[in-house]
């Protein structure tokens, strides 16, 4: 049984890591394409750090100044009264104990205080860190009745606070560009710091502006699976594949096999004339393409000797339509329907659209494929773009 790598895949049109510079403003993140979907943006600002909507904010943080091991005698050394948040005062009394280690010390104060993260500094201090974050977090040991500050080397009576780290941004419509497009621009709240500061965006991008699919809303290209292994077709998704595949080539673009292909992207942007010379020029030819790839396949079953499965053995055209758009004259639909060997129907749809006058100013308009729809016979239908 014959296969293929599955190349068809409907197109995310998402643009990754973009990089930009800010506007003298500091401030606003012009991106080179339209932003269809708010929910998709992602912004790395000078590849560093990623800067969430709300912005980039850090935790109060308190590190004591000794390193074990510590004496803690009970009754004696063992308090510490903590105000976290501004909230109510803790008194923590931790289990005293001769030499007791750093992580031992973090480890019975993380079971009594909360609001708090307790853990060994990379330099084997103790530290504290608030879980709330931004300007609203502090942390104080208090003076008062804190006898083990001065074992641990905690500075006493001094507020740690927390702040914000990068500014949040917004989406917002851009003024500049032309009435036609809706372009949307990125500001922060805030200028930025640096007056050199860069950024890499992610976001989902419109179909016509995509340059992953060049509009078509298909990418073609190779998948792999969770094991690594290459997505493959068979049967009838590779009957459908490989017929997509002969119609839409131009036929002499591949030097080895001339045969291989149609003319029918080379007809796009002819005059359909009312006789339907162009219409019956495409009609015949994908026939043609079909009968060639037929002899293929029964080449490939009764000359070379592998076995072609029933599914994706290409029997006959049932139908062939042209179809034209009927809110654009400039799109015509190729409609056709498929029996393969084992009597199962598969309906096939492809658009073409002709160039627009304003093609020749470098517009977006595309003059090949803009859209493709397989719908399975079997019940399943797939639509791309």
């Amino acid at each position: 049984m014959s296969f293929d790598r599955k190349i068809d895949f409907v197109c995310s049109h998402t643009v990754i890591e973009e990089a930009l510079f800010l506007t003298s403003d500091r401030q606003t993140i012009r991106p080179i394409r339209p932003i269809s979907n708010a929910a998709s943006i992602k912004v790395r600002l000078n590849s560093l750090v990623e800067v969430p909507s709300q912005g980039v904010f850090a935790p109060a943080i308190g590190i004591a100044g000794r390193r074990g091991p510590f004496n803690v005698v009970t009754g004696t050394n063992d308090k510490l009264v903590v105000n976290v948040n501004s909230g109510p005062d803790q008194v923590i009394t931790v289990t005293g104990g001769q030499q007791l280690s750093t992580r031992q010390l973090a480890q019975d104060l993380a079971t009594k205080l909360s609001g708090v993260e307790v853990s060994v500094s990379p330099k084997g201090r103790l530290q504290f860190k608030t879980r709330l974050q931004g300007p609203a977090a502090t942390l104080t040991i208090r003076a008062l009745g804190s006898t083990l500050a001065p074992v641990v080397g905690f500075p006493v009576d001094r507020q740690f606070r927390g702040r914000r780290l990068f500014h949040g941004w917004s989406l917002i419509r851009d003024l500049v560009a032309r009435s036609d497009q809706a372009f949307r621009v990125i500001v922060f709240d805030q200028p930025t710091r640096g007056f050199n500061d860069y950024v890499e965006i992610d976001y989902t991008t419109v179909r016509s502006e995509c340059r992953r699919c060049g509009g078509l809303g298909v990418e073609n290209d190779w998948r792999y699976n969770v094991n690594g292994d290459v997505i493959e077709v068979r049967n009838e998704a590779l009957l459908i594949q490989e017929i997509q595949k002969i119609m839409f080539t131009v036929q002499g673009s591949n030097i080895f096999n001339t045969w291989y292909g149609t003319n029918i992207l080379n007809t796009v942007g002819k005059k359909l004339s009312a006789s339907g010379i162009i219409q019956s020029f495409i009609v015949s030819d994908v026939r043609d393409a079909f009968r060639r790839w037929q002899s293929i396949k029964r080449q490939q079953e009764e000359n070379v000797g592998q076995i072609v499965s029933d599914e994706e053995y290409p029997f006959q055209i049932l139908e062939l339509r042209l179809v034209p758009d009927p809110s654009d004259p400039t799109i015509l639909f190729i409609n056709a329907t498929i029996q393969n060997r084992s009597s199962r129907q598969i309906q096939l749809s492809r658009g073409v659209r002709l160039p627009l006058p304003t093609d020749i100013l470098g517009s977006s308009s595309q003059d090949g494929i803009i859209r493709q729809s397989l719908q399975g016979a079997v019940g399943v239908d797939t639509v791309f773009g």
